[in-house]
């Protein structure tokens, strides 16, 4: 999607799909404004380019095409920066620090915060930073902007000036209008597998990573899985050192299958995790319970579940019936990973059952997806739950 030409304001006529006013910001200092936007387009546009870091490209092209923008800072509700830091951090792969501290503090402030005319008093609350990564590597100078949109986890709960948004998968059978356009036959026909994942087994840059779940999945599954689960075969493959095959190529294998296993990686939560969604694929997690009866799908005390994922119930990002109910699709697989085939192998025997969370897929699938190019501002996807998030926040903590 991003070999598309880059999507212009005056073409834009729908009507807002939430009533907010937007001020956007054209001020910025070219090398870490238009310029970088420019070049990290064309470098995710490349085939083999880093796919995990691109979402904040695709939502500065959506804020700034946004039929609600205004340009009278008067009216303006939210004040959006658009400064990519996440690709900032990663339009330097060779320099790459932790906390991108490859990109100095002296930059962000020459280019960005020194050129936002409005960031001040009570104003710099309602300022939006896009801190589109997971937090832990970013810049500590964008972390504690006082509002964001990140990866996640947040660092505080429920704190709704933290907003939680999905990672982008810009492949065409990824848009808005693509999704929507699979109907109910489509979610619930027959797959060929039935259990499908591909998977890296180390970071040599993380010590102690909770990916360690899942070297001991594939021991598992050497030793004592069977030939098919419920009647299925299934496609568990770990990619050598790490190269993941391309994106259409695991697509195909996700929409074909009924379950794919999500097992934890580094952070919570996985780019995999929205794909498998959209693509029709019922998310399998391990889960764990603490002593106060809260949940992680990361690991046994790790992050819960209302901090790692976007819109989940109980997070407080949006109004409770905008939330989005993970548990009507997503299986949980409680008790470690010899707990995995014996879950799948029962809920492969109760079709009816299969079929109701195929179908909760179809419900909310669309909501992990950025309407880009011609899908912009056309249907409820992420950008438009961003949106409730935002209004959400200015009605409830002004």
């Amino acid at each position: 999607m991003f070999a598309l030409p880059r999507p212009v304001r005056a073409n834009v006529t729908s009507a807002p799909l939430v009533n907010i006013s937007i001020y956007f910001y054209e001020t910025l200092g070219k090398d870490v404004g238009e310029n970088l936007v420019e070049e990290m387009r064309k470098q995710y546009a490349q085939p083999n380019s880093n796919k995990n870091l691109l979402a904040d490209i695709a939502i500065i092209d959506l804020f700034r095409t946004f039929p609600g923008r205004t340009d009278d800072p008067q009216k303006a509700e939210v004040f959006v920066v658009p400064y990519a830091h996440a690709s900032h951090c990663a339009s330097k792969p060779e320099a790459w620090l932790p906390a991108c501290k490859h990109i100095s503090a002296g930059v962000m402030d020459g280019g960005v915060f020194n050129k936002l005319g409005h960031y001040k008093g009570n104003l710099k609350r309602r300022h939006l930073f896009l801190n589109v990564m997971n937090q832990g590597n970013s810049n500590s100078l964008m972390r504690t902007q006082p509002l964001t949109l990140t990866i996640g986890p947040r660092y505080s709960l429920r704190n709704p000036t933290n907003i939680l948004v999905p990672y982008l998968n810009d492949l065409p059978s990824f848009q808005p209008s693509a999704i929507q356009g699979r109907d109910a036959g489509w979610w619930t026909r027959p797959r060929t597998y039935s259990v499908t994942f591909i998977f890296g087994l180390g970071n040599s840059r993380m010590r102690n990573s909770p990916r360690e779940w899942r070297g001991r999945f594939l021991e598992v599954v050497q030793a004592s899985w069977p030939d098919t689960i419920g009647g299925l075969p299934y496609a568990i493959r770990v990619m050598p050192n790490g190269r993941s095959p391309p994106g259409r190529y695991l697509s195909h294998l996700y929409k074909d299958s009924v379950f794919c296993p999500t097992l934890p990686g580094d952070t919570p939560p996985q780019k995999r995790f929205f794909d498998v969604i959209i693509m029709g694929c019922i998310p399998v997690v391990l889960s764990w319970k603490d002593g106060s009866n809260t949940t992680s799908w990361h690991q046994p005390g790790g992050n819960l579940i209302e901090g790692s994922y976007p819109w989940i119930a109980g997070s407080s990002g949006v109004a409770p019936e905008q939330e989005i109910d993970y548990r009507s699709f997503v299986v949980e697989v409680r008790g470690g990973v010899e707990n995995v085939r014996p879950t799948l192998e029962r809920l492969m025997q109760n079709y009816t059952e299969i079929q109701r969370r195929q179908l909760n897929l179809m419900r909310y699938a669309s909501y992990f997806s950025y309407g880009m190019g011609g899908d912009a501002h056309k249907y409820p996807d992420a950008f438009s739950k961003i949106l409730e998030s935002l209004r959400y926040y200015l009605d409830n903590y002004p």
